[in-house]
């Protein structure tokens, strides 16, 4: 730290502790919202992810229930105190139907959008090795997918840091580009 120190006067032990060995609730974002931008979230798959989804095979709907599943409705993933954890589903289990009907990603996202106005549970027929078990996901808040999103209250300073150079024609161009 005293070597940090000489260079800059910081309080390096408790930048260290918080950034590196305190385990945060949430992304370290001050950059970005120091930037200008912010998280937010949106019912709109972006193409990226449904891109990946397609060649990997895989439903992420990890920011909405709390699951990542493989097209065959094996959960891969559940985030801990999300809508499918305190439903009960976990890693190993299969999904088999939704809302009594038989399991597909498209489906199950029809579920999802359909409980925005609906009062009732998502009803998930999951399972495991050779038995059956209903899990009833209280989540009503539709799809959710992260986004940047420009905050006006600050300069967009990513826009600035992410601007391509463009050297100019002199002394300091590469040799090939002063042809």
């Amino acid at each position: 730290m005293n070597g940090l120190n000489s260079i800059a006067p910081y309080d390096w032990k408790i930048f260290f502790q918080k950034r590196i060995y305190d385990i945060a609730t949430r992304a370290p974002v001050g950059g970005i919202e120091n930037g200008g931008w912010r998280f937010a979230y949106t019912n709109e798959i972006s193409p990226m992810l449904k891109i990946r989804e397609d060649q990997r095979k895989f439903t992420d709907m990890s920011y909405s229930l709390g699951v990542v599943l493989g097209s065959d409705g094996s959960i891969g993933d559940v985030l801990p105190g999300t809508p499918a954890d305190k439903a009960g589903i976990a890693s190993g289990m299969k999904l088999v139907a939704v809302n009594g009907r038989a399991w597909s990603a498209k489906i199950l996202r029809a579920a999802v959008k359909a409980a925005v106005t609906n009062t009732a549970p998502i009803e998930l027929l999951m399972e495991r090795d050779d038995y059956y078990q209903t899990c009833k996901v209280d989540y009503h808040v539709g799809e959710k997918y992260p986004v940047l999103e420009r905050a006006a209250t600050k300069p967009d300073l990513l826009d600035e840091i992410l601007k391509p150079l463009t050297p100019e024609l002199g002394t300091n161009a590469p040799p090939s580009a002063r042809h």
